[in-house]
């Protein structure tokens, strides 16, 4: 059985299996981003998935993958622009992964030629999956844009925004980790003030990162991840595995300082601090978990990245990361000599000359922190109530947010393909502009019996409010008003048992007033049973999905963290306040967001409200572990608030610069989904770590007094029940316990 007596007596085979595991996954590490998914961001099994698959399946519709602007100084229409189009949209068909093609010098359809004439469209549809389409945009594409002769040729669609979407992450990624990695260095080492310890809880940070690449790199064969999923793992692990190991370090330079030997401090380290680890990550997996209800493929294969990383920060925590310890600490005698002299005569000094404020029997005794801890529960009502108005006030931009999903609009609008897709929106309406098809099921869709009821369907559908035109197999409509008689093209309209109306309207397709067409559509009676896709429902469902199931993840969210606090602190008041607060400083972080970007993503901002729900809980288990030591030892509320805070404030504070770095780092991607969340979670962190951990919580604590760890008659016994006060087991604390009491 592995145990930590065993890691400590065998780390070099701890460390050599890990090493092995590790050779063993770097395959599946580096072809992870080559399969990875661009797509997935609607939800599945709803009215707008069914209508699509209807369309797909019955009419044929060819996909708009990949679109090319082709324009030039002439008219498109004839002489040498024409035969050059002509011979591009001849070249792409012949590619490999190319489904079909069709251009308007094939088909001559005017609503692929601009009015000045000076612009056309070369649409591609691809192939397999979305990865295999992004991969065989990227093999095409380059040969295509570009000048040819008189002619310019730009490329856009989904699938070329997907494939530069793949593209920025990973450049972003690694720019990420160049400016992170020195940032969480500089903090371990000044947090530290060791060089070559800072490396060991990178170490565990970059173990876990790359193992969770590997799994993730495996899945993508059995289940469409994310290209998302990488960027929020790497930065999510990396954090969380430092913030993890400075606890154990911490704690082991405590165990040091009092003269135990380094493999004794280690093995208590990690029995102690281990113990806030493993909870810690049970709250930050249950948090994340809580988004598998979401039937989103994007949203649940975030969740299952993040999963993973979390379970494996802290399984290189108090399995690799001991052995990291033992082998770096142990054999080297003279640092081991240097950090025992250094630990006694720090603790020598410190008894000759501490202040009030100042344990001599914890180095990491924070003094900044214990005058907070004096303050806030000196006067608990006033900085209280202060620290939780600043929070509500930070939170009421939220009543003004906007909402919507990933599109183009996530790349910078500086990029080319974006830059190209706005072009062909303006200059392409009816080619591009957006479509809401409204997909009837009828026995004979040819019959002059299913014409009539078509015709009188399609006339009240054109006089909805939004509603531009509607194209039927009865002709077109504009008003009330049949404006166009049924000609071929109208009669394609008609399926195998179905029927297709195609209602045209002048918004974007992720506009409320676009939405809100969907719903008049929807409410309008048929004459058949019909279902409504296209862009704007499948916003408009993917919305509702989440809206609908968003109290039941909450609930799953909330009651899990609240359950495992419960089951770490034994407290039942303590375990709500630290869910309550959770709550009010994530409310406070993307209240200051809104302000600062328009649309939020709904997807992103899910994850980020579960990430951010388990990192407040994690930090509040860092501070109830060593407020509950304290109070087992003196029975005391307000000197336990206290030396916890002080005892914690240091590793709070630079596992907070830690969280906010890595965070900071994602929130300079050129991806606005990832911008939005990195940002998101640094707000949120830094907000908790500020008012919520240095004022809000050794406020309310004091106010509930003894009450924090009370639990009712019936459960079970809680680990701190009205503790009786006993003597401190430091002359340190004693003073402290006297000066404060």
């Amino acid at each position: 059985m592995l145990s930590v007596q065993w890691i400590i007596k065998y780390p070099w085979r701890v460390l050599i299996v890990v090493a092995v595991l590790g050779v063993a996954l770097l395959p599946a590490v580096i072809g992870c981003f080559g399969r990875l998914s661009p797509s997935g961001f609607t939800a599945t099994g709803t009215e707008s998935g069914r209508a699509d698959r209807l369309i797909e399946e019955q009419f044929n519709e060819p996909a708009a993958d990949l679109l090319f602007l082709v324009s030039g100084p002439n008219s498109m229409k004839h002489g040498k622009a024409a035969a050059t189009g002509r011979a591009l949209a001849r070249s792409a068909t012949d590619r490999p992964g190319v489904a079909r093609v069709w251009s308007y010098w094939d088909t001559a359809h005017p609503a692929l030629l601009s009015r000045d004439e000076h612009s056309a469209l070369i649409g591609v549809e691809l192939t397999g999956t979305g990865a295999e389409a992004v991969k065989t945009a990227k093999r095409i594409v380059p040969g295509l844009v570009g000048k040819h002769g008189e002619i310019a040729v730009a490329a856009a669609g989904p699938v070329w925004s997907s494939a530069e979407a793949v593209r920025l992450s990973r450049e972003d990624l690694r720019g990420a980790e160049l400016v992170a990695a020195p940032v969480v260095l500089l903090i371990l080492m000044v947090t530290l003030r060791s060089a070559a310890l800072a490396l060991l809880p990178m170490a565990i940070g970059l173990v876990s990162v790359s193992a969770t690449l590997g799994v993730l790199g495996g899945l993508t064969s059995v289940m469409p991840v994310s290209v998302f999923a990488v960027n929020v793992a790497a930065a999510l692990g990396f954090g969380l595995s430092v913030d993890y190991g400075l606890l154990v370090m911490m704690r082991c330079r405590e165990e040091m300082a009092g003269g135990t030997a380094v493999a004794d401090a280690v093995a208590r380290s990690v029995r102690s601090a281990g113990r806030a680890v493993l909870f810690s990550a049970a709250t930050v997996v249950a948090c994340m978990a809580a988004l598998l209800i979401f039937p989103v493929p994007f949203l649940r294969s975030l969740a299952i990245g993040g999963i993973t990383v979390v379970v494996f920060s802290a399984l290189t925590t108090v399995v690799v990361y001991p052995a990291l310890l033992r082998v770096s600490l142990l054999p080297a005698s003279r640092l081991d000599r240097w950090l025992s002299d250094r630990a006694r005569s720090l603790h020598a000094r410190r008894t000759v000359s501490a202040r009030p404020s100042e344990d001599p029997a914890v180095p990491g005794y924070s003094r900044a922190w214990a005058w907070l801890g004096n303050k806030a529960t000196k006067r608990p009502v006033l900085i209280g109530a202060s620290a939780a108005v600043l929070l509500l006030i930070c939170a009421m931009p939220l009543g003004r947010a906007q909402f919507g999903i990933a599109d183009e609009r996530v790349l910078p609008a500086s990029t080319l393909v974006r830059q190209t897709t706005a072009r062909v929106r303006t200059e392409f309406p009816e080619a591009v502009g957006t479509r809401i098809p409204v997909v009837l099921s009828v026995a004979d869709p040819r019959s002059a019996d299913t014409t009539a009821h078509v015709d009188r369907y399609a006339r009240r559908l054109s006089t909805l409010t939004g509603v531009a035109r509607v194209d039927a197999v009865s002709g077109s409509y504009r008003d009330g008003s049949r404006v166009t008689p049924p000609a071929p093209a109208h009669q394609a309209l008609a399926g195998d048992g179905v029927t297709l109306l195609n209602a045209r309207i002048p918004t974007d397709a992720q506009a409320s007033a676009s939405e809100r067409v969907v719903e008049r559509m929807r409410a309008l009676p048929a004459f058949a049973p019909r279902v409504v896709g296209g862009p704007t429902a499948r916003t408009a469902d993917t919305k509702t999905e989440l809206s609908q199931r968003l109290p039941l993840a909450a609930l799953l969210a909330g009651g899990s963290a609240l359950l495992v606090v419960l089951s770490f602190t034994g407290g039942l008041l303590v375990s709500f306040k630290a869910v309550a607060l959770a709550v009010l400083s994530l409310g406070a972080g993307v209240g200051c967001l809104v302000p600062l970007t328009g649309q939020l993503d709904i997807s992103m901002l899910l994850l980020m409200i579960c990430l951010a729900l388990g990192l407040s809980v994690d930090y509040e288990i860092f501070l109830l572990a060593r407020i509950e030591e304290q109070y087992r030892s003196t029975g005391n509320v307000r000197s336990s608030i206290v030396h916890g805070m002080a005892s914690t404030g240091r590793l709070i504070s630079a596992s907070s610069l830690v969280v906010v770095t890595t965070m900071s780092a994602l929130a300079m991607s050129r991806i606005t989904s990832l911008r939005i969340l990195g940002a998101g979670l640094a707000l949120t962190v830094l907000l908790d770590a500020t008012l919520v951990r240095a004022l809000l919580v050794p406020a309310a604590m004091q106010l509930a007094g003894r009450a924090n760890w009370w639990l009712p008659g019936w459960s079970r016994t809680a680990p701190v029940r009205a503790a009786p006060a006993v003597s401190p087991s430091t002359p340190g604390q004693a003073a402290e316990h006297r000066r404060i009491s």
